[in-house]
């Protein structure tokens, strides 16, 4: 299509994981106004990509989508 290779990732928050992968650096579209029936997730064009960045986004978006930090409070 025009907008280019596209991947889709199934995420359970898409604002989060957008947010979280913004601040590492990253672009994505959330997924929201791409689906229909489909559950939350995150798109990301792939075509763009220049090579050797495939790991480092891969990693990026491991990241966003594991646990958070630990919170303390006292």
């Amino acid at each position: 299509g025009r907008s280019g290779m596209n991947v889709w990732i199934p995420v359970p928050d898409e604002t989060g994981a957008v947010a979280r992968l913004l601040h590492a650096g990253w672009a994505v579209a959330p997924g929201a106004r791409f689906r229909i029936g489909a559950p939350p997730g995150i798109r990301i064009t792939v075509s763009t990509l220049a090579d050797g960045e495939e790991r480092p986004l891969a990693d990026a978006v491991a990241t966003a989508l594991g646990p958070g930090p630990g919170r303390r409070y006292v």
